[in-house]
C-alpha cells in the first residue's frame, strides 16, 4: 500500500540513502506498470524525482534492504539506556517486574519492513524513535502491574513500539512544537493513526491485535479522541494502556503529572492513572512556577469568570438541545467536575492560593491546574473542528468559538 502524503517519506528514504547503503530488493514498479528500479539498484535523492510521480508497487518499505537496519537486540539496549538515563522512570523498577517487561521487548517481532521503517526513523526523525522507546516502558509498566498474559505484554510491546510510524508520512515541519497547525494540517495529524494501521494490517503478525492498538491509540473513554471518537469498552484494552501511556508521556516535562491525570480521568482508565500516580509519586517531572501569586489569582479568576460566563450564555439559549450547544455544554461539565474531584472549586479559585505562598509544589500544583484547564478548552475547540467542520459557522456554532477564543485570550494573557 501507499499512503497519503508519500512524498515527504519518500524524501527521507531518498536522503537516507545518501549516507546508507540502500538496495531495492526487488522491481519497482509505478502503477501503470513502468518499471521504475531493478532488482538491486541503489536508492539516493538522485532518484527522488523519478519516484514520486508514481504510486509505486510494490510499497516501498517491502522491497528496500539497508544497511545497519535496526534489530530486536538494538531495540532492548535502546530501551534499557532510556530507562537508565530517565529520572522520571527510576521507580519502575521498584515497583515491576523487569524480567517480564526485558522479556516481552525481546520477543517483539520485526519483520524487514517494519525494520526498515524504524531505520527511517531512528537516523531521520530520531526523536520520534525515542519517544516511542519512552511510552514502550510506560506501557509495559502498565501491562506488567495489571499482570496480563505474556502474548499481550508482546503485543503491547510491539504495538508502543510502532504506534506513531505513521507520522514518517507527515511533513515533519509541521510536527515542529513551534509550529501552527492549518486545518488541513491537523487533518493529517488526526489521520496518523490510521496510517500506522494501514501499514501493519498488511502483516499477518500485526494485524489485528496490535493494528488495532495503535489505531486506537488517541481515542478517550468519553469519546473525545480521534479517530473514530470511540468511547468506553469499545476502546480494546490495549489501547487504553497505550492511551494513558501516550499521554504521560507527553507530559512528564511539562506540568504536575498527578494533577494533569486527575483533571482526565473522563478520558483514561482510572485503574491506569492510579499505577501511574504511584510511579510519578516522588514528583519528578514537577517543574516550578514562573508565575507570581498574583498572576496565578489573575489566570484562575479567568477561569472561574469563564465557567460563569458559559453558564449564563448556555442558560439564555432558548432551543439547549441544539447539538453543538448540548455537545459543549457536556464537555464543560466534565471539565468542572474534574476540577471538583481534584479538589478545586472553580467557584472559589481565589482561594486557591491562600497559605501557600511560600510552598512551591502547591504553587506548581495550582500552575498545573491552569495550564491543564487551559490545554483542555484548546482541546475542544479541535474536538469541535473535527465534529463539525469549520464549525464557527452558524449563530449558536459562533456563540461557542467566541466564548472559547474569549477563555483562551484571557488565561494566556
Amino acid at each position: 500500500m501507499q499512503e497519503e502524503n508519500d512524498s515527504h517519506y519518500l524524501k527521507s528514504v531518498t536522503t537516507l540513502g545518501d549516507t546508507h547503503r540502500i538496495v531495492t530488493s526487488q522491481d519497482i514498479y509505478s502503477k501503470t506498470g513502468i518499471k521504475l528500479a531493478g532488482k538491486g539498484s541503489s536508492i539516493n535523492s538522485s532518484i527522488y524525482d523519478r519516484l514520486v510521480k508514481h504510486k509505486l508497487i510494490p510499497a516501498l518499505d517491502q522491497c528496500m534492504t539497508v544497511e545497519n537496519a535496526v534489530t530486536a537486540e538494538e531495540i532492548l539496549t535502546r530501551t534499557k539506556q532510556v530507562l537508565e538515563g530517565e529520572p522520571h522512570f527510576s521507580r519502575i523498577e521498584e515497583l515491576a517486574d523487569m524480567d517480564r517487561i526485558w522479556s516481552a521487548i525481546s520477543k517483539v517481532k520485526l519483520n524487514d519492513a517494519l525494520a526498515f521503517k524504524l531505520t527511517v526513523a531512528r537516523e531521520k526523525r530520531p526523536e520520534l524513535l525515542e519517544h516511542s522507546l519512552r511510552i514502550l516502558l510506560l506501557a509495559l509498566y502498565l501491562g506488567v502491574r495489571l499482570d496480563l498474559l505474556e502474548s499481550h505484554l508482546v503485543a503491547l510491546a510491539t504495538a508502543s513500539l510502532f504506534h506513531d510510524l505513521g507520522e514518517l508520512h507527515i511533513d515533519p515541519e509541521i510536527l515542529a512544537k513551534t509550529h501552527t497547525f492549518t486545518e488541513e494540517e491537523r487533518r493529517h495529524i488526526y489521520a496518523h493513526p490510521m496510517t500506522t494501521f494501514m501499514i501493519l494490517k498488511e502483516f499477518q503478525e500485526y494485524h489485528p491485535l496490535v493494528s488495532t492498538a495503535v489505531l486506537e491509540h488517541h481515542e478517550s473513554l468519553d469519546g473525545s479522541g480521534y479517530p473514530a471518537g470511540l468511547s468506553g469498552e469499545k476502546i480494546t484494552p490495549l489501547a487504553q494502556i497505550l492511551s494513558i501511556a501516550e499521554v504521560t508521556g507527553g507530559i512528564l516535562d511539562r506540568y504536575r503529572l498527578e494533577i494533569v491525570l486527575k483533571l482526565n480521568k473522563h478520558k483514561l482508565n482510572t485503574d491506569l492513572i492510579g499505577y501511574l500516580a504511584e510511579l510519578f509519586r516522588s514528583k519528578y517531572g514537577a517543574i516550578r512556577s514562573d508565575l507570581s501569586i498574583e498572576e496565578i489569582n489573575e489566570h484562575l479568576a479567568h477561569m472561574a469568570r469563564a465557567f460563569e460566563n458559559w453558564d449564563d450564555i448556555y442558560g439564555r439559549q432558548k432551543n439547549q438541545d441544539i447539538p453543538i450547544l448540548r455537545f459543549t455544554n457536556l464537555r464543560i461539565s466534565e471539565l468542572r467536575q474534574s476540577l471538583f474531584d481534584a479538589g478545586f472549586n472553580p467557584s472559589e479559585m481565589g482561594r486557591l492560593t491562600l497559605g501557600i505562598e511560600n510552598d512551591p509544589d502547591e504553587i506548581q500544583d495550582v500552575q498545573s491546574l491552569i495550564n491543564e484547564s487551559r490545554w483542555q478548552i484548546t482541546s475542544l475547540a479541535k474536538e469541535l473542528n473535527r465534529l463539525w467542520p469549520g464549525f464557527e459557522k452558524g449563530e449558536e456554532a459562533s456563540i461557542v468559538k467566541d466564548w472559547i477564543s474569549n477563555c483562551i485570550e484571557c488565561m494566556e494573557n
